[in-house]
């Protein structure tokens, strides 16, 4: 048997779930083969995997990619990691449909990190994803149609329910993206346009998903105070159109709401009683990570960037504004709990990487009209940290069934046009966090487990074909590792870090990390469901 690669003296650890077993591992062309007797295989390559695990190429569930892998085909802080395959469009958030008559309202809706660092060339679906299909990028990706991209290239920034014709318009913008492989639908109801949307008009939207086999990911309306009520507006949607449902980074904000997470899964799995194919991912972090203009009230979003420019200038409704999220923020986590993570004015630079505590005393103003100040400067793009969840909540999350791994961050780099700003750690650390903190320190989960909510139940609910498990005929994603050196390094300080641990990866074959180096053999892959 001539192979390209050849893996020995592994542990495989195959993404069921199951206990791992000592075998042979090759690969040809960009499929796995499994040897039974290393004496028939005649490979071009053999890596020596003793007291190495051998397992299916991660699968970054949740993550904002979009942009990024598009400005360096890498992929670098993932790979390191062990991932092999992004899953893009998530929050709602999107780069397309973008009609040039809306662009700007895109380019606000979840303010895509990045943009200005890319020529946006495409209008539609097609355009958009023929980057990633012609072989660009060395990671596979899979994409959800966002709701917030289609709703503001309908409605823009508008408070109110589409009319009909709108609704079919949004609805041919879902069929459009299904049509080309879309795993599914997210929103972001924390965000605008995505929160001015009611169950009804979710679940019209994913009825058409459902016709195409896809599902629902959402970031909820309320991580917060309404927890429960919008786990529960999710499985409404969820029931209303039957499509199954992933819940995004669950998670509980502010030390009141801190042990609801018990309730929000027991919730989720009620659900699954009834017959809704339910899940939720996770990071395995203490602190969030987005824009600071979420911190404002929904009714300072309606209309845009320029009607809130308007407003954060306007004393009355800046007054409003700066009241509505004084117990908020003063309450339940405290400005000092809020570091700035990137900017994209010069003259704010000096802010990057301070809480607002600091910028506050350093500004000699309020800490709410220094965010106010960083918000109109830097015309809404200030991206936050925000440290507000309990490290007894992660461990539920974490070790829960339904739970699987997603990163919330981005394919960065330590250099080039992404290593810029303090963005959150989890973009280089959270695979390998995952081993370290979870597996091996508190002990949540075996080897086994922890492999398994990376790959194989992130594949069987993404509904990708011969993907996220080790076996004969698979496709040929493959990471191999050393779980006892896995160490994230990154942190909330310094976090343009590689993880450790990580000693290959394999993308569709090809050998894009070797624990050093970022190989960039452009040899990802657009994935689609059921294919």
């Amino acid at each position: 048997m001539k192979v390209d690669t050849l893996i020995k003296n592994g542990f495989i650890v195959d993404g069921t779930g199951k206990e791992g077993t000592y075998g042979l591992v090759a690969m040809k062309d960009n499929k796995i083969l499994l040897p039974r007797d290393e004496d028939d295989v005649v490979a071009k390559e053999i890596i020596d995997a003793t007291g190495s695990i051998v397992s299916p190429g991660f699968i970054d569930i949740h993550t904002h990619s979009d942009l990024t892998l598009l400005i360096d085909s890498r992929g670098a802080s993932k790979l390191s990691q062990g991932v092999t395959t992004e899953i893009i469009g998530n929050c709602g958030i999107a780069p397309t449909p973008c009609p040039p008559s809306r662009k700007e309202y895109i380019m606000e809706s979840g303010t895509l990190l990045y943009a200005e660092k890319i020529d946006w060339g495409w209008e539609d679906y097609a355009d958009y994803l023929q980057r990633f299909a012609d072989g660009n990028v060395s990671m596979n990706i899979g994409f959800y149609i966002g709701h917030g991209a289609i709703r503001a290239s309908v409605m823009g920034f508008d408070d109110r329910a589409p009319t009909k014709k709108e609704m079919d318009q949004m609805k041919k913008y879902v069929a459009e993206g299904m049509e080309l492989g879309a795993v599914g639908l997210s929103t972001g109801l924390g965000y605008a346009p995505g929160m001015y949307a009611d169950v009804d008009e979710i679940a019209e939207l994913c009825k058409v998903v459902v016709d195409y086999g896809g599902i629902y990911s959402t970031h909820i309306r309320n991580e917060g105070d309404q927890l429960i009520e919008s786990i529960d507006e999710a499985i409404a949607v969820s029931r209303k159109s039957r499509v199954p449902l992933q819940i995004s980074h669950l998670k509980a904000v502010g030390k009141q709401n801190w042990g609801k997470v018990i309730t929000a899964i027991a919730h989720l799995e009620d659900a699954r009683k009834e017959g809704i194919d339910a899940h939720y991912d996770f990071y395995p972090y203490t602190a969030s990570s987005t824009t600071l203009s979420s911190q404002l009230p929904n009714w300072a979003h309606e209309g845009g960037w320029e009607k809130l420019a308007e407003r954060l200038t306007n004393p009355e409704t800046k007054k409003k504004m700066i009241d509505s999220v004084l117990y908020t923020i003063e309450e339940s986590v405290g400005w000092q709990s809020i570091l700035i993570a990137s900017v994209r004015s010069k003259d704010l630079k000096q802010y990057e990487g301070k809480n607002l505590d600091e910028i506050s005393k350093q500004m000699n103003i309020p800490p709410a009209e220094a965010m106010i100040h960083l918000l109109y400067e830097d015309k809404g793009f200030v991206r936050m940290i925000k440290f507000s969840m309990s490290d007894e909540d992660v461990n539920t999350v974490a070790s829960g069934k339904l739970s699987m791994v997603g990163s919330d961050g981005y394919a960065i780099a330590t250099d080039g046009p992404l290593s810029s700003g303090k963005p959150h750690p989890r973009s280089y650390g959270t695979f390998p966090r995952i081993f370290k903190k979870y597996q091996r320190e508190e002990q949540l989960f075996t080897v086994e487990e922890a492999v398994f909510k990376m790959t194989g139940s992130s594949a069987q609910k993404l509904k990708f074909n011969k993907r996220g498990f080790i076996k004969d005929g698979y496709y040929a994603d493959i990471t191999i590792f050393k779980p006892e050196n896995m160490d994230d390094i990154s942190s909330y300080t310094e976090p343009h870090q590689y993880s450790k641990g990580v000693e290959y990866v394999f993308v569709n074959g090809k050998k894009a990390y070797d624990g050093r180096s970022f190989l960039n053999p452009k040899s990802g892959v657009l994935l689609k469901p059921y294919s």
